[in-house]
């Protein structure tokens, strides 16, 4: 938001925050700010407002703004459960005011790159997919509530998986069949596995961890070619080709500026490299702003965040538990007992 701020683009008018040491540093960085203690405050004072609190506050917070008139961006997960996300849907709606969800990963240019191959089938049809993403959890928690329920609607699933199925239902659409293992065992589940297929013959894995590191990538296999991406790499892709020997790691530009295309196309200059990880968060709140003011529509609605928080739920309700084939078959039994 600083970046913004410089740019003109936003003025930050307040900042809400229980923790005095994180008000603290807030206030470093937004010296003008005011500090307040209570939603209500910012009615009438603020046009848009970021709830970036822990989940289970989301929707009370949100549907309380948007019915304030302010323009919200909400943090991923939209919500706990698709029962307390679905008021904030129409909330937003009822008031005509605007809600954003936080999964900026769809303003990467490289998520942009592969949506857009696969839905002009520029490699042919979608064969397979294989994603992968997760490492050792190193996130500075406070506290160990992201690890228990009720705390914590889930794990690894909740907190990766959210982006992640983000993406599967963005690029490839609803998957038609589905089986979902994880080795939660009266908490919430540390690693999981997941098999998808879709009626068209597309089949698909994923797998995500907190306890050890996976190769971060994302793979597509098309029936011409295929693409690979790295988790985090926002203007990064790589493509390939059946029938050619090398492989295109590219990174990727803005389109050539209105100003060249007189030129012919030999003498047109790249553009500006694709926005990087940073760039890419901060889009998502310029966005906001533009569709606010009606210059641009909303990339990431109300109806667009709830996808990947159903397909949790589905995965939740159809839960089996992840083969451990270092237990004993008396430990395993015990395992799936506690796992429920």
């Amino acid at each position: 938001m600083a970046g913004l701020q410089t740019a003109g683009e936003l003025q930050v008018w307040g900042l809400l925050d229980p923790s005095p040491e994180r008000i603290q540093v807030l206030k470093e960085r937004f010296p003008s700010a005011r500090v307040i203690t209570d939603l209500s405050e910012l009615e009438g004072q603020v046009q848009v407002a970021i709830v970036a609190s822990p989940v289970q506050f989301h929707s009370q917070q949100t549907q309380t703004l948007l019915q304030a008139g302010v323009a919200v961006l909400c943090e991923k997960p939209m919500a706990a459960t698709v029962a307390e996300a679905q008021p904030m849907i129409q909330t937003a709606t009822d008031t005509g005011s605007l809600l954003s969800i936080g999964l900026f990963r769809r303003f990467f240019p490289a998520a942009q790159t592969i949506q857009a191959l696969i839905q002009h089938q520029t490699l042919g049809p979608v064969r397979s997919f294989h994603f992968t993403e997760g490492g050792r959890f190193n996130w500075p928690a406070k506290s160990a509530a992201c690890f228990q329920k009720p705390t914590a609607p889930g794990g690894v699933l909740f907190d990766l998986g959210v982006h992640l199925l983000d993406l599967l239902v963005w690029w490839l659409g609803w998957p038609d069949h589905l089986s979902y293992q994880d080795d939660a065992m009266g908490a919430v589940e540390i690693n999981c596995q997941l098999q998808l297929a879709y009626n068209s013959g597309v089949t698909g894995s994923v797998q995500m961890s907190w306890d050890w590191s996976l190769p971060n990538r994302y793979v597509i296999q098309f029936e011409q070619g295929w693409v690979r991406w790295t988790v985090g790499q926002a203007n990064q892709v790589e493509i390939g080709l059946h029938q050619l020997p090398y492989v295109l790691k590219s990174t990727l530009h803005e389109p050539y500026s209105h100003k060249t295309l007189s030129f012919p196309l030999q003498h047109q200059p790249l553009g500006a490299t694709g926005r990087t990880y940073q760039q890419s968060f901060m889009e998502q709140i310029r966005n906001l702003i533009a569709a606010q003011q009606g210059r641009e529509p909303l990339q990431v609605d109300g109806s667009q965040g709830i996808l990947s928080l159903q397909l949790i739920e589905r995965c939740y309700q159809e839960r089996q538990l992840l083969t451990l084939p270092w237990l004993s078959q008396q430990e395993y039994t015990c395992a799936e007992k506690m796992s429920g």
